[in-house]
C-alpha cells in the first residue's frame, strides 16, 4: 500500500514516479531482488542548516523528495526512515533546528518515516565535543518532541549518553556520538553500551545487518578517514580529529555491522567511499558542500575545499530484500540523478563471503592504471611583453586520461633539464557528474612562465632563458596508480 502521507508531501512528482514504477518490470540485480524491498532507508550527513542561508533549507528539502521519490521505484510503502550522521545545523541554535525541522515535515512525517541522528560537532557549542556534549544536545530533542523518538527502544542510554538503538521495521539501528573532539573519542560507558548492545542483537539475528552512524570517520577505513594523519595539514587540530580509532576496534567483533561517517563531505563518487575489512564502513557525503583531501590542487578554495564545493549535495539510500541482502544507491542531490551501479552486498553469512566485494586490498589488487593518448604543447608569448608577471606561457591540452573506474587527477610537470621549475596537480570532474561518461573530455591548462627571463631590452621587450624544456604530464588513479607518462620537449 502506498503512503499517502508520503503522496500529499511530494504531489504530483511522487505520484508520477508511483505510475512509472507500475508499468516497470522489477529485476533482480547481483542477488538483490527489487520486487521484494522490505526497508528504505535514507542516510545522509552534514545538512548545515543555516537560516542565513536559504539555499541551505533547498537543499536538504530537494535531498528528502529525491530520496523519497527514488524509494518509491522499489519500494511501495515508500520511504521508511531517514538517518543523519551529524551536523544537523551549521551552529547550535533554535532558529536552526526549528528550520531543519519544519524542512523535514514538509515533505514527511516523522511519525510515519521516522528520523534518527547522531550529534555532529557542528550541533554543539563552539564546534567542539566534550564532557557535556549530552546536555549540549538537550536542545535538539527539546525542539523534535516525542514523535521524532518512537523508534528508540533503550530511551535511557540515549537520555544519558546520547546513545541510541532503534528499530525500523525490523532493522536495528545504532547511534552513538562522541564526548571529545582532538582526538575524537567517547565515552567509555557508550562504548561498553555499543559492545554490550550488538552483541545482543547480531548473536538473536546473525545473518541480518545492523546500521550505525556516528559523526566522524571511521580511522583506517573510507576515503578521507586519515585525513591530517601524516601529511601535516590541519595543524592546529590534534592528530584524530577527523577520525576514531576507538569505535573501529569494537566493531571489527561485529561483521553484520554497516557503519556511516560524515564531518568529511568527500564526494561519493570516488570507489573509495565504501570499505570493507571486519565490518562495512561507508562516508555520506554531505548535502551542504564538498571537501575533498589536502592535494594542493588548483582551483581549490581553502586546504581541503574546492571553488566550485557548493554545486554539489549527496547521500544514500539504502534498501534490503526479503532475505536480508542489501542495495545501497549513492543519490547526487545536485544533479538529480544517481551515481554510478548501485552497490550490492549480499546478507550477512559465517564465511564472511559479504566483506570482500569491496575490500580496498582485492580492488587494489584488480586496479589497473589509467592511460594517456596524447599532449599538445605550444608555447606562446605574451601580447603585453612588458608585464614582467606574464611574459608567456605553455599551452597544454591533451584528451582525458581512460581508467576502468576514472582519473582522479593530473599532475602535469615543467622542467629544463634536471630542473624542477613548476608542477601542477589537476583534480579531475569525477564528484561533479553521476556518471564518468559525462566528465570533460578535452583539458587545458596554461603554464605562465615566470621565471624563466633572462633579460629585456631598453624597449622592456622580455628576452628568455633560451634552451630546452620538457612538459610532462601523468594521470593518477583513486587508488594512486599512475599512468605511463607523457612528454614533449620546446625549445625556446
Amino acid at each position: 500500500m502506498t503512503n499517502s502521507k508520503l503522496l500529499v508531501a511530494l504531489g504530483a512528482v511522487a505520484a508520477a514516479a508511483l505510475a512509472a514504477v507500475s508499468c516497470t518490470q522489477h529485476t533482480v540485480q547481483g542477488g538483490f531482488d527489487e520486487s521484494a524491498v522490505v526497508l528504505s532507508i535514507g542516510v545522509v550527513s552534514d545538512v548545515h542548516i543555516n537560516t542565513g542561508l536559504p539555499v541551505t533549507s533547498q537543499k536538504w528539502e530537494s535531498a528528502l523528495n529525491q530520496l523519497s521519490v527514488k524509494a518509491l521505484e522499489s519500494d511501495n510503502d515508500g520511504l521508511d526512515g531517514v538517518l543523519v550522521a551529524g551536523d544537523l545545523i551549521d551552529y547550535p541554535d533554535d532558529s536552526a533546528i526549528q528550520e531543519f525541522k519544519r524542512v523535514y515535515e514538509s515533505v514527511l512525517d516523522p511519525a510515519q518515516t521516522p528520523l534518527i541522528y547522531s550529534v555532529g560537532n557542528h550541533d554543539v557549542p563552539d564546534y567542539k565535543w566534550d564532557e557535556t556534549m549530552v546536555r549540549d544536545a538537550e536542545y535538539i530533542r527539546k525542539a523534535f518532541g516525542d514523535n521524532y523518538f518512537q523508534t528508540d527502544v533503550d530511551t535511557e542510554a540515549g537520555a544519558t549518553l546520547e546513545c541510541r538503538h532503534c528499530v525500523v521495521g525490523d532493522y536495528d539501528i545504532i547511534a552513538i556520538s562522541p564526548y571529545g573532539t582532538s582526538p575524537v573519542v567517547y565515552d567509555p560507558k557508550a562504548l561498553e553500551w555499543l559492545d554490550k548492545t550488538l552483541s545482543e542483537i547480531t548473536s538473536k539475528n546473525p545473518s541480518r545487518y545492523v546500521i550505525l552512524i556516528t559523526h566522524p570517520m571511521l580511522y583506517g577505513t573510507v576515503y578521507g578517514s586519515l585525513l591530517g594523519e601524516a601529511d601535516g595539514i590541519w595543524k592546529s587540530f590534534q592528530p584524530g580529529y577527523w577520525a576514531s580509532r576507538e569505535l573501529p576496534e569494537i566493531l571489527s567483533k561485529y561483521p553484520q555491522v554497516v557503519a556511516f561517517g560524515g564531518h568529511l563531505h568527500f564526494p561519493l563518487n570516488d570507489p573509495r567511499s565504501i570499505w570493507q575489512g571486519d565490518f562495512t564502513a561507508l562516508g555520506c557525503g554531505s548535502v551542504r558542500y564538498m571537501a575533498i583531501e589536502a592535494g594542493g590542487y588548483e582551483d581549490m578554495a581553502g586546504q581541503t575545499t574546492m571553488k566550485d564545493k557548493d554545486e554539489f549535495s549527496q547521500g544514500h539510500l539504502v534498501q534490503f530484500d526479503k532475505k536480508g541482502n542489501m542495495m545501497i544507491h549513492r543519490m547526487d542531490f545536485y544533479n538529480k540523478s544517481v551515481i554510478g551501479d548501485p552497490i550490492i552486498i549480499p546478507h550477512p553469512n559465517k564465511n564472511g563471503k559479504h566483506l570482500e566485494e569491496y575490500s580496498f586490498a582485492l580492488r587494489e589488487a584488480a586496479n589497473v592504471p589509467p592511460t594517456l593518448s596524447s599532449m599538445d604543447v605550444v608555447f606562446e608569448k605574451s601580447p603585453e611583453p612588458w608585464k614582467k608577471n606574464e611574459p608567456g606561457f605553455f599551452s597544454v591540452s591533451f584528451p582525458a586520461g581512460t581508467d576502468d573506474e576514472f582519473v582522479h587527477h593530473y599532475v602535469l610537470t615543467l622542467s629544463k633539464g634536471d630542473e624542477l621549475i613548476m608542477s601542477k596537480k589537476i583534480l579531475a570532474d569525477f564528484y561533479k557528474y553521476p556518471q564518468p561518461s559525462m566528465m570533460k573530455s578535452i583539458w587545458k591548462e596554461d603554464l605562465t612562465i615566470y621565471d624563466l627571463i633572462e633579460s629585456e631590452d631598453w624597449e622592456g621587450q622580455v628576452q628568455f632563458d633560451p634552451g630546452v624544456y620538457t612538459i610532462s604530464l601523468t594521470a593518477f588513479d583513486s587508488w594512486d596508480a599512475a599512468s605511463e607518462p607523457l612528454s614533449k620537449e620546446i625549445v625556446i
